[in-house]
């Protein structure tokens, strides 16, 4: 009989490990994250150095309703504000879903103060992700214009990414980026500002129509499509344009015709690099930087759509 007991038993641990190994395979899970765009995006309110909370997108949901909430504390973990959230699902996109402020509350948060912070978002006791910034007072020195304002500071200034239609091979690649007039020379004002893509140190696309920063505070550009001056017809960039390439790629934005900063990434074997953040199993998780999104903001679609994203950051040299 024990003869007999124990192959059985030897057989049943091998199976579950089979199993096992087929499920990290073919249906690993991850544990739920904040898609960052729908961070560095929420309304800001220079007068209070305040926030609104208004939809941010999390990325592998969970299944249930715990309770969730969006913080802002101080890099010990004092607390300074908070709003609770309640999820909402996205129907066709059962990896996505969005966190609303809970009923009957407004979703803002006032921080009104200079320093270091912590904006995370919490599932139960869990922070599942966190992002830093620092918010400085400024005083007007003009008598006509008195008061103070907040000016933000953090991934605002060295983050951007390329975003494209997940279902459309023929879709149009998209520069996103966020400017401030912080980041221009001392006496340019209202410059013209262009985005240029260099292979291996080469032109080969430019934005279409500059755009004018005149705001302190970072503005986001989304969505600029790249043209490429091809022969026999003019074409926009598409991600397959890039991915047939080899070597160094560089965005690089311009104000009046002189480089403001430059993203760098590479192609290899058919495929353009992101952030190593955006890996799936990237840790720690708090940290992760999802590598698509939906675009629930896009008025010229009639449904909402599901975008890669290829973050990028600015290059210190």
């Amino acid at each position: 009989m024990r003869n007999t007991i124990r192959p059985a038993r030897n057989l049943f641990v091998v199976v579950l490990l089979l199993l096992t190994c087929m499920r990290i395979a073919f249906g690993q899970t991850y544990p739920p994250a904040i898609e960052h765009e729908s961070l560095m995006t929420m309304r800001f309110y220079e007068a209070t150095g305040g926030f609104l909370v208004e939809g941010l997108e999390v990325v592998f949901p969970p299944t249930g309703n715990e309770p969730a909430t969006f913080m802002i504390t101080k890099p010990g973990g004092e607390v300074v504000a908070e709003v609770p959230l309640r999820i909402e699902r996205l129907e066709h996109f059962p990896s996505f879903a969005l966190f609303r402020p809970a009923a009957g509350n407004p979703g803002t948060v006032r921080v009104g103060q200079s320093g270091d912070f912590v904006m995370a978002v919490k599932i139960g006791n869990d922070t599942i992700t966190r992002l830093p910034f620092t918010l400085k007072e400024q005083v007007s020195s003009d008598p006509f214009k008195p008061g103070k304002t907040f000016v933000r500071e953090g991934p605002w200034r060295d983050l951007a990414f390329l975003s494209v239609l997940t279902d459309d091979p023929n879709a149009h690649l998209q520069f996103n980026w966020w400017m401030s007039t912080v980041e221009l020379p001392a006496g340019m004002l209202r410059p013209k500002v262009t985005v240029h893509v260099l292979a291996n140190g080469k032109e080969i696309a430019a934005s279409r129509g500059p755009v004018v920063p005149d705001t302190v505070d970072w503005y986001f550009y989304e969505r600029r499509e790249l043209y490429m001056p091809t022969l026999p017809k003019n074409r926009w960039l598409t991600l397959a344009d890039l991915t047939k390439l080899n070597g160094e790629i560089a965005l690089v934005v311009k104000a009046n015709g002189q480089p403001i900063k430059t993203y760098k990434t590479q192609v290899a074997g058919g495929q353009l690099k992101g952030l190593e953040q955006s890996r799936l199993g990237f840790e720690p998780r708090t940290s992760f930087i999802s590598p698509r999104y939906v675009d629930t903001t896009d008025r010229s679609r009639s449904t909402y759509s599901m975008r890669e994203m290829f973050w990028l950051r600015k290059s210190q040299n």
